[in-house]
């Protein structure tokens, strides 16, 4: 793995482990929104290995989408889960919206299995 990815790729390790930490804390729109960057990060890590770049959030989930699911490399059920996150994440950093502790549990599973499945990809 390239050092690029390799950063990209620690970075989502580190915001998986800071939103379990935030969840017990009690804060679950903080752990929500770090599980969303992790899934970011590793999404932009496998991105990275293909020499392709978006800047902005939208554009590195379509490039991945093209990239990895049109070619039947990543699965698109763990791509849908984290993809879903952005909205939640958006919802609660830009609108100040109630997140439940239920809703962020359930995004920092998600987080954690897209992750994990692009560590596989990588790997493999």
């Amino acid at each position: 793995m390239s050092p690029r990815s390799e950063e990209f790729m620690a970075g989502a390790r580190e915001r998986i482990k800071g939103s379990r930490a935030v969840l017990a804390a009690g804060y679950p729109a903080v752990a929500l929104s770090s599980a969303y960057y992790a899934a970011l990060y590793a999404a932009r890590a496998a991105l990275s290995e293909e020499d392709r770049y978006a800047k902005t959030h939208a554009g590195t989930w379509n490039l991945f989408r093209e990239c990895f699911l049109s070619t039947g490399r990543f699965d698109s059920d763990v791509f849908a889960s984290a993809r879903r996150m952005q909205e939640a994440r958006e919802a609660g950093d830009y609108d100040a919206r109630t997140i439940p502790a239920a809703q962020a549990e359930v995004a920092v599973a998600d987080a954690e299995r897209f992750v994990a499945a692009v560590t596989a990809m990588l790997d493999g």
